[in-house]
Formats: C-alpha cells, sequence, structure tokens
C-alpha cells in the first residue's frame, strides 16, 4: 500500500520516493525543493539491499548456532554472484535455479571463478523481509537442508525488488 503525503508539509528537508515497496528519504540542503538525483536514490537502494542481505546471514547464523553448528562466513563473490541472480530473476521474469543467462548455479559460480566442494542454492520471491523469507526457507526441508548443511561454511545472499537468493559453498578446492 502506498500512502500519499502531501509534500507541501513536509518541512524536514528530505524527499521520498518509493521504490519495490520500500520508503526512501533523501536528505537535501537547507530551504531546497530539489528532486532527489537517481544516483542518491541508487545509493541508499543499495543501501537497503545490503541491510536486508546482512540481516539473512545473522538470522541464518542465529538458526545454525541452535543447531549447534558453525556460522557462514560472508564470502564477497558469491555475494556479488547471489545478487547478480536476484537481479537476473527479477529483470528476466523467472523463478528457477537455472537461469536462462547464466545457466545452473554450478556453471554461475564457475563464470564468477568461485571453487567449491560442497555447494548450493536457496532462492525466494516475493518476501518482503529478511525474517519474513528466512522464515519461509526455515519452514521447507529442502531449504532448511541447505542453511544447516555442515559442509557449507561460506554464504552469498543477494536481494534485488523481492527476490533473494543464497549462495553456499564449503571447502573451496
Amino acid at each position: 500500500m502506498i500512502k500519499m503525503v502531501n509534500l507541501k508539509k513536509i518541512t524536514s528537508g528530505l524527499v521520498f520516493s518509493v521504490l519495490a515497496g520500500s520508503l526512501l528519504f533523501v536528505p537535501l540542503g537547507p530551504g531546497t525543493a530539489q528532486a532527489a538525483t537517481s544516483k542518491q536514490v541508487a545509493a541508499v537502494y543499495d543501501k537497503i539491499q545490503t541491510e536486508r542481505a546482512a540481516e539473512v546471514v545473522a538470522l541464518l547464523n542465529k538458526e545454525r548456532k541452535a543447531a549447534g553448528l558453525k556460522p557462514l562466513t560472508v564470502h564477497t563473490n558469491l555475494s556479488k554472484m547471489a545478487k547478480t541472480k536476484a537481479i537476473d530473476m527479477f529483470k528476466n521474469k523467472y523463478f528457477n535455479h537455472t537461469s536462462p543467462t547464466y545457466g545452473s548455479p554450478f556453471d554461475m559460480m564457475d563464470s564468477f571463478n568461485i571453487t567449491y566442494r560442497y555447494a548450493g542454492e536457496n532462492i525466494a520471491m516475493g518476501q518482503t523481509t529478511a525474517k519474513e523469507v528466512v522464515e519461509d526457507w526455515m519452514n521447507s526441508p529442502g531449504h532448511k537442508a541447505n542453511i544447516l548443511n555442515a559442509n557449507y561454511n561460506l554464504i552469498g545472499v543477494g536481494y534485488y525488488n523481492g527476490c533473494w537468493v543464497q549462495e553456499f559453498i564449503g571447502n573451496p578446492k
């Protein structure tokens, strides 16, 4: 739901934009009435994506700790891959482990020069919060098995416009 706001009543020096269900606030200079630039909105949105991915990792590590497992460590290149996959799912309007652009998750890992002994992927679409998507994954036996797989020690999480991707690897070669 989008709430309509009378911009004349906003006196705090902020301009807002609704993007993918998120309310974005961009600070403006004192007394200015300029619109936020697309660069400012993109930077704020990138921050939201990064925060949601970090929250997913924190929630997963809580689940792993409760199961007596070691926490997963964020892998930078795996995170780039996961975000790329989330963007690909959104832009190409599909929901599948096999991308029309990159192939299987394992093909995609190869193209991102990611090595592994064990690997897996969880995807989701439509959840609005990290908590909601983690709850959904934990209520699905296959997804939960990936999250609680003791062979995995590294993770990358990507989020883009309601598309969520987790990439797991274990024991890099």
